[in-house]
């Protein structure tokens, strides 16, 4: 009797078991379609960066970089093809990721790395949002070790084919669903209308003072694995012969980076020759100038039209 009892648990058992691997690989087969449907928002923009951008100019960065340099002026200044690959709150392990995989496809003959002493900054949510990845890594496996940066699990995570999407599962159906109000990315570059008021940057500038000089105070810790990964994202492009260009754009306030981290990032550039670095955080055409900015972080329309035209400008000296 208890035999039976036995082979009848380890019969429900099997079948369970082969129910939850049809779910995840059906779940998991939607999902993907839905995912790479999509013609609109952020993950098309992360698809297209990855499989099938050919521009001779690629920009790499966070929202900062798709806020901030438009395409079409360095396009005309340089005339070359430009292309705008920077992602909303991405980070420099993220930059890495993407351009391993699209040097492993092409090579750009412009490199144009937008990044910030902040990303130096010692913490784990840089690597958390390498999530982002995940529904590219059957198709670029290179990406494997990025994703596991994330976690010690991730990688296991990864046997279920459900996982790889289930975190894009609602932004996806919106973009889907509501795709004709999704803005149009200008080849990958979306700007900031908005004009930040009087009020609100004399309010943000008294608090930024206080934080400027706690930040000056801290002890120096950095994020080994960023800086790695940042001479790694230097060295390739090194090595693939690519003009690469470190750029620090405007910033609203001119006390915010740390002084000690600014100088780590300059010295980590500084190590390879033929990159050239602009450091636009101290220039007083944009520090202060509020009616250029749509936030605390970001210029409007106005001020990275003005900034792309002044790095361009610089390029082509």
């Amino acid at each position: 009797m208890e035999m039976n009892g036995f082979l009848l648990f380890a019969k429900r058992l099997t079948i369970f078991m082969l129910l939850v691997v049809v779910v995840d690989h059906i779940g998991g087969y939607a999902l993907k379609k839905l995912y790479f449907s999509q013609e609109k928002g952020q993950f098309s923009q992360i698809t297209y960066s990855l499989d099938s951008t050919k521009h001779e100019v690629l920009i790499f960065g966070s929202s900062r970089a798709i806020r901030h340099y438009s395409p079409a002026i360095l396009a005309e200044k340089l005339n070359q093809s430009v292309y705008n690959v920077g992602m909303d709150g991405q980070m420099i392990p993220y930059y890495a990721a993407l351009q391993e995989v699209i040097l492993n496809r092409y090579t750009p003959e412009m490199i144009i790395l937008d990044v910030t002493p902040w990303e130096l900054n010692a913490g784990k949510a840089k690597y958390h949002k390498l999530s982002a990845l995940l529904p590219y890594v059957d198709e670029h496996p290179e990406l494997l070790k990025y994703i596991s940066y994330t976690n010690d699990l991730e990688l296991v995570k990864l046997y279920s084919h459900i996982y790889p999407f289930n975190s894009s599962l609602f932004i996806g159906l919106y973009n889907f669903i509501l795709k004709n109000k999704l803005p149009d990315y200008d080849n990958g570059y979306l700007p900031l209308t908005r004009v930040m008021g009087e009020k609100g940057f004399k309010s943000q500038k008294a608090k930024s003072v206080y934080e400027a000089a706690a930040e000056e105070k801290r002890k120096d810790i950095y994020d080994k694995k960023a800086i790695a990964l940042l001479h790694q994202f230097l060295k390739k492009a090194d090595e693939k012969n690519i003009k690469t260009w470190v750029v620090i754009s405007p910033v609203i306030f001119s006390n915010s980076f740390n002084s000690t981290k600014l100088q780590k990032l300059k010295d980590i550039v500084s190590a390879y020759p033929k990159v050239t670095l602009y450091d636009y955080s101290q220039d007083t055409g944009f520090t202060d100038n509020f009616k250029l900015y749509a936030d605390i972080f970001h210029l409007n329309k106005t001020g990275a039209e003005l900034f792309t035209s002044r790095l361009a400008n610089e390029i082509v000296k």
